[in-house]
């Protein structure tokens, strides 16, 4: 990043982030459960989760702090280091844990690249719990993408306010995310997650529906309550995953889900966009009643098929 001199270079530095990242992630979430013992596992994940989204708020202000004090540019080799220095705790984990997942790798009979696509999707889909939360993740995304997308719009132009108040409502959600991260195992211990799932999903539709119609204040209070509804819907499908997938396969399931749960995303960030341009004034409505209406119908259809089939 401090040697970009054109444009387009930021969006090819962004797409190799993001083709890194979908290595890093399936591989961190799909070796927490071989460490972690299975009855602290959700604890596990929840406290993974809640962790980064806590930093993602905190990180903003330590980078407008960092760039104060050394400058814009030599952030990002600050940020480099950190990366450096994540790699080297990463090499001091205990031999024995490496050891442990090395083994369990090895006892899986090798596949080809697009077989293992192939199966994890297929154990991905093939499992209802798992299937269910997903639906729940794509309706968390049609809900979730006009806060990201449009929230700044509504800041500046609606409310007529500044970058410090998108700041601060940022902050707010993901202050909720993160609270109910940390939260998230304690909350929901059922086996199949449902109540944390839909009563995310209801949490989050319902708070962004009436964000057009409030002040600063009360939207603050919007976000929390839609942040902590994102966690409760989008957490519980990777410990369905870790309790419900042998140890041998869930890292083509993990990678599966990234690549849906992105799919996802890519879905109803144009969505948002959409509306934002054409609705200005009643975007966030839409897109909650578009959420509510999608989860009505995830309802009913899981509530059939769960009549006429076991598996």
């Amino acid at each position: 990043m401090p040697f970009i001199t054109v444009e387009w270079q930021i969006y090819v530095l962004v797409f190799l982030l993001n083709v890194f990242n979908a290595f890093f992630t399936p591989t961190y979430k799909s070796i927490i459960p071989q460490i972690v013992d299975k009855r602290y596992y959700r604890e596990a994940i929840g406290l993974s989760t809640g962790t980064f989204q806590l930093l993602g708020v905190l990180d903003p202000g330590l980078a407008g702090i960092l760039a104060v004090w050394l400058g814009a540019r030599e952030i990002f080799f600050v940020d480099a280091v950190s990366f450096v220095l994540a790699g080297i705790l990463i090499l001091t984990l205990p031999g024995e844990l490496i050891r442990k997942v090395k083994l369990a790798e090895i006892r899986v009979k090798s596949l080809s690249t697009w077989q293992d696509v192939l199966k994890g999707a297929r154990l991905l889909f093939g499992n209802r719990l798992i299937r269910f939360a997903l639906a729940i993740e794509f309706i968390s995304a049609i809900a979730g993408a006009p806060i990201l997308v449009n929230t700044i719009g509504h800041i500046k132009m609606g409310l007529q306010l500044t970058d410090k108040h998108y700041g601060w409502v940022m902050a707010a959600f993901g202050i909720g995310a993160s609270i109910a991260a940390f939260l998230s195992g304690s909350l929901d211990k059922t086996k199949n997650r449902q109540r944390s799932l839909i009563f995310g999903a209801l949490m989050i539709g319902l708070a962004i529906s009436t964000a057009n119609y409030v002040g600063f204040s009360a939207m603050l209070v919007l976000w929390i309550i839609a942040g902590f509804g994102q966690s409760l819907a989008e957490i519980p499908s990777e410990t369905l995953i870790g309790e419900n997938i042998a140890d041998e396969e869930q890292g083509k399931v993990y990678g599966s889900h990234f690549a849906f749960s992105h799919l996802w995303w890519a879905i109803a960030y144009p969505i948002a966009g959409f509306v934002g341009s054409r609705f200005p004034d009643r975007d966030f409505l839409y897109g909650g009643l578009l959420s509510l209406g999608l989860l009505l119908v995830g309802l009913l259809l899981f509530r059939s098929k769960g009549n006429n089939q076991s598996g």
